[in-house]
């Protein structure tokens, strides 16, 4: 059994802090714990929105009269004054206002009425664990309460969607019964899910009060069809919701007026304005889903609108999915995968569906969303959860819209609806069509490492691996730089030539150019089937909203001033001068002069250099230490940062006054009270170790030297089937190291601690 590739390649990311690319990005934004992978979306919420959690809320209004001043706000959507209790605090002077449309004005004469929450009405800066604006819906349309939570906590792993758990609701002391607990799709949301939220986000609608009147679903209007020219003809249609940018609606017509422009116009143009990808998952998730107030049925309203200022291009996500898992199969359980595409006003559909290319990507999605998430072993079982956590609750509820009975078979006909759907999707004759199967996607630097970080200028080399080399027509490298934008492509050859290893053996290869210092480069693989269809797969199965990634080395001077030791999940370790055990940032001066560091930044934030400044006046002697508190709350101190270490790892910068990198540590998760310490002092890798703060890391290890070597790293034999071995040696004297074995998920399969020279480590029974 030959195990070298996995072998090598857990014990090398365990030894090359350059592998890592955790970074303080949008929080939707997370890696693989290899670092190699970079995800958008589907990680729950440990905050407000925990999956699991049902919150007790209590509103209290000063007023006896709350429930009249309610109803009479409504038409103007007027706060009305009060208190709110939620997660541990009391929030005074919210705001209060009853929300929804239809949601309000069929439920009769019902007190389960929705409810808007805003927490800094009367008070700028006020908000709940981080939010701001709060919806708690009434689950109008769904006596078991579940389908809105369980579509927003589902279908957000593969497209921009709001969080959702369940909340129990007092107003002034009196039982309101269970409530949807549904995120506000506002700037905090897009600070989420995208680098800034400085775009125009637009809401589309039937017709925006004081405009033309809305006509009827699919008329044409606000459906992204090209109105002409003028900006005024869009905004009876859509609702500015915040922009921060110029040329707001201008944004909005240029996306429009490309989209009209398919399929005459040239691809690279359209997907100038418009990103095709994520538009074709947010029509897959909307469609799979059911989702009866969307784009997909309607054409034209419940779904928004946003501009990406960093790109350029423009793209729907949802709004609302109140309506969706709908059980009715004459309208929706019986949807096929291309419902609309006819429809020329409904262009979002009838435009990019009807590219063969696109219409392929977007059924490799669908069959994506239909493995991963839409389907009966994966949603029974979270339906199961939901109901054992609320259905005592909802058979207390004397405010719910529907009777328990109702709630009770309501649940079996969401799991009846689940299957029902699954298997008429599955069977569709173009979601049938299978693509290849892509096995394997690996990076190697120009010396043959595999997934180092490679040197500034240097090219990649990047080689797939499918199952049945005749099934696949075409292999296609998708790369490009940053962390947003377009990729570009580069055809993968299966040639012996090309990087790859024997011609026809089933492994690709394709370089990639080299890149600047510092840069970032995103990329994945495409894999055309030999079928008629040409159908396609990707790997990483998500992309492009995951996708493989990595870093170029260099860039940093480290001549002076450097990062040289972090804790960044302190317990129990060292304390601040509040008595406090908080996060910490190690600053040493290497230079034999005193640097003054007045004005230099920490930052974990590579969009905000800037994050936090040191103090003027601020100076390290020579050879001397600093030590930071990352404890985000700079009133305890000049030497507090307005920001935390992550736990869970990401990347920390320190810059100079004037911008220039002078140093950066990415870092993997990390371990209750230890730190990472260079060592050597100063210049070394970073090492996990017991803290020497503000003293010199050669300490800890009981030696004193300045001899900086490179960690050198044997493993042998090779392949290995029975006893893998590792030679280590860091530090001349001593070199204690802990040696995991993880495979590509992540997973540690072997663990085994030693004092340099030989490690010996059993693979027996792993696959490669």
């Amino acid at each position: 059994m030959k195990i070298l590739n996995s072998a090598a390649r857990a014990v090398g990311l365990l030894l090359v802090c350059a592998v890592a690319h955790a970074q303080n990005l949008p929080s939707e934004w997370y890696f693989s714990p290899d670092g190699r992978t970079l995800y958008t979306g589907g990680r729950p919420d440990q905050g407000l929105y925990h999956p699991d959690s049902i919150r007790t809320v209590n509103l209290t209004f000063p007023q006896s009269n709350y429930w009249t001043l309610l109803g009479q706000n409504y038409a103007t959507e007027t706060n009305l004054m009060a208190s709110m209790t939620m997660a541990g605090q009391t929030l005074d002077s919210i705001g209060v206002r009853f929300r929804g449309n239809t949601s309000y004005t069929t439920i009769s004469s019902s007190q389960k009425k929705s409810f808007g929450i805003e927490t800094d009405w009367l008070r700028p800066g006020q908000d709940i664990l981080g939010f701001r604006n709060l919806k708690f819906n009434n689950a109008h349309g769904d006596a078991t309460f579940m389908r809105e939570v369980l579509y927003n906590q589902t279908a957000r792993r593969h497209t921009p969607i709001a969080k959702g758990n369940f909340i129990r609701l007092f107003l002034n002391g009196q039982d309101w019964g269970i409530y949807d607990h549904v995120q506000d799709v506002d700037k905090e949301f897009l600070k989420e899910w995208f680098l800034s939220n400085d775009g125009p986000r637009f809401r589309a609608t039937t017709g925006v009060s004081g405009g033309a009147p809305g006509g009827g679903w699919g008329d044409g209007t606000a459906g992204m069809n090209f109105l002409g020219l003028d900006t005024n003809l869009y905004k009876s249609y859509y609702s500015l919701k915040s922009s921060d940018i110029a040329l707001t609606w201008e944004a909005l017509v240029q996306a429009c007026r490309a989209l009209s422009l398919v399929p005459s116009a040239p691809s690279d143009s359209t997907r100038r304005y418009l990103d095709i990808d994520r538009i074709l998952w947010y029509l897959a998730v909307e469609n799979i889903f059911a989702d009866d107030d969307s784009y997909i049925m309607k054409g034209k309203m419940d779904y928004m609108v946003y501009h990406e200022p960093e790109t350029g291009r423009t793209f729907p996500f949802e709004y609302d999915g109140n309506s969706s898992f709908l059980s009715n199969a004459a309208t929706s359980t019986n949807w096929g995968p291309f419902k609309n595409v006819s429809n020329v006003n409904y262009p979002l559909l009838n435009k990019l569906l009807n590219v063969p290319e696109w219409r392929q990507r977007y059924l490799a999605h669908y069959r994506t969303i239909l493995a991963e998430s839409f389907n009966p072993t994966r949603l029974h079982p979270v339906i199961d959860t939901m109901h054992a956590r609320i259905a005592a609750l909802v058979a207390a509820d004397t405010k719910k819209l529907y009777t328990t009975a109702n709630y009770t078979s309501g649940v079996t006909s969401l799991k009846t609806f689940v299957t029902n759907r699954y298997n008429y999707l599955r069977t569709q004759t173009e979601v049938a069509q299978q693509g290849p199967i892509v096995l394997s996607l690996d990076q190697y630097d120009s010396l043959g490492r595999w997934n180092e970080a490679p040197l500034p200028g240097a090219r990649v080399l990047v080689r797939a691996q499918v199952s049945n080399p005749a099934t696949v027509q075409a292999l296609r490298l998708y790369y490009a730089t940053g962390w947003v934008g377009n990729f570009g492509q580069i055809n993968m050859l299966d040639n012996g030539m090309s990087g790859d290893s024997l011609a026809g053996d089933g492994i690709y290869g394709a370089y990639l150019p080299g890149q600047a210092a510092q840069s970032v480069v995103r990329y994945y693989v495409e894999a055309v089937a030999t079928n008629t269809a040409q159908s396609v797969t990707y790997y990483p199965p998500g992309a492009e909203h995951d996708v493989m990634v990595y870093r170029v080395q260099g860039g940093a001077s480290r001549d002076r001033l450097v990062i040289n030791e972090i804790m960044a999940l302190n317990q129990g370790g060292p304390v601040d001068d509040n008595g406090e055990s908080e996060d910490w940032i190690e600053l040493h001066n290497r230079s034999n002069a005193s640097v003054n560091a007045g004005g230099y930044c920490l930052t974990d934030n590579p969009t905000n250099l800037r994050k936090w400044t040191l103090p003027l006046g601020t100076s390290v002697p020579a050879g001397g230490y600093l030590v930071i508190w990352a404890d985000e709350d700079s009133s305890q101190g000049p030497l507090h940062t307005n920001f935390k270490l992550s736990a869970l790892g990401e990347t920390l910068y320190l810059y100079d006054s004037n911008l220039v990198l002078q140093d950066e540590l990415i870092f993997a998760a990390q371990v209750a009270d230890s730190s990472l310490a260079r060592i050597p002092n100063g210049s070394g890798p970073f090492v996990r170790r017991p803290h020497t703060i503000a003293a010199n890391n050669n300490w800890a290890l009981g030696v004193e030297t300045t001899q900086a070597r490179q960690p050198l790293l044997t493993l042998y034999p090779n392949p290995a089937q029975d006893i893998l071995r590792v030679r280590l040696n860091l530090l001349e004297d001593v070199s204690l190291w802990r040696i995991e074995l993880v495979d590509a998920t992540g997973r540690v399969h072997r663990t085994q601690e030693g004092w340099g020279g030989d490690i010996s480590l059993s693979v027996e029974g792993m696959t490669a």
